[in-house]
């Protein structure tokens, strides 16, 4: 089976890194690696993890365990790469601090990966509380080439994951072959930063003709917890951050990178206007009519 590493950013987690071990220690195939980012955490996540690695050593005793522990906190896509960067396995998945995956994941995506060639596969998630459910494969099924009874082929996958209901970067949601990550990685941003790496990987998968798969199975149990930025209310326009994704391709003269652009601009749009207060949405209106204008054209 091939290898895999995890990698796991962890800041302030304390209340939810021992279930995401758990979770991990309870496959039936773990990791070969997993690398631990502490992230400047100031509530004891570290010490929390360390207890449950070591409760679970039994199950992880084939994991090679390794910690990186950051001085400064740089966010989760700064942790992120910071882990990539020590990972030297042939399959890479970042895994949330607050995220669980359920039984049999890594088996599961690991056969996929395996038996259909797949350079990278999206996989399906569901979250607490709002149930939220990722895929519905029918609302894209014409981007879509059934394979298995739970896995599909992306057959147009630029044009896939700028489908408004594809979900990629979100809750982990994405296992790739390390080497189709090359020099990519997380954008100095804490939103919309999975969706701009994964974009960029599967534009090299796309170009050279590999293949990318969506697993449609809800292996990863995900949680929307008071500070997921997604979902945290913005009282002040000017902290909402404009998606790197946008920022990158507002001015391409690729069809796949303005559609992925227009669809990422639309979503951080109707965002705003759900989460700003009524007296901030005329000038972020203002701020932005022009970039949205733009993208739009």
């Amino acid at each position: 089976m091939t290898s895999l590493a995890v990698v796991i950013p962890l800041f302030n987690k304390r209340a939810f890194v021992a279930e995401t071990i758990a979770s991990l220690a309870a496959q039936d195939a773990p990791p070969d690696s997993l690398i631990l980012v502490d992230d400047a955490s100031t509530d004891g996540s570290a010490a929390v993890a360390e207890q449950a690695l070591a409760m679970h050593a039994a199950a992880l005793r084939g994991t090679r365990i390794e910690w990186v522990r950051r001085a400064e906190n740089g966010g989760p896509g700064a942790a992120r790469n910071a882990g990539i960067d020590r990972a030297d396995r042939a399959l890479l998945l970042c895994l949330d601090a607050d995220d669980r995956l359920q039984p049999g994941a890594l088996r599961h995506l690991r056969t996929a990966m395996d038996r259909h060639a797949l350079a990278m596969a999206v996989i399906g998630f569901a979250s607490e509380p709002a149930g939220e459910v990722f895929p519905e494969p029918a609302l894209f099924a014409d981007a879509l080439a059934p394979i298995e009874d739970d896995l599909f082929l992306l057959a147009d996958p630029l044009r896939a994951v700028a489908h408004p209901d594809f979900i990629m970067g979100r809750a982990s949601n994405v296992v790739v072959r390390r080497r189709w990550l090359g020099d990519h990685r997380y954008a100095d941003a804490r939103l919309n930063e999975g969706v701009d790496l994964w974009y960029r990987v599967l534009k090299d998968v796309a170009a050279a003709g590999a293949r990318a798969g969506l697993v449609a199975a809800p292996l990863i149990r995900f949680r929307i917890v008071p500070d997921s930025l997604s979902h945290r209310p913005c009282c002040d326009w000017r902290g909402l951050e404009v998606p790197p994704t946008v920022l990158r391709y507002r001015h391409s003269a690729d069809p796949s990178d303005r559609r992925m652009a227009a669809m990422l601009a639309a979503r951080w749009h109707q965002h705003a206007l759900a989460t700003l207060p009524e007296d901030q949405r005329p000038a972020f209106a203002a701020q932005y009519r022009e970039l949205l204008e733009a993208i739009d054209a």
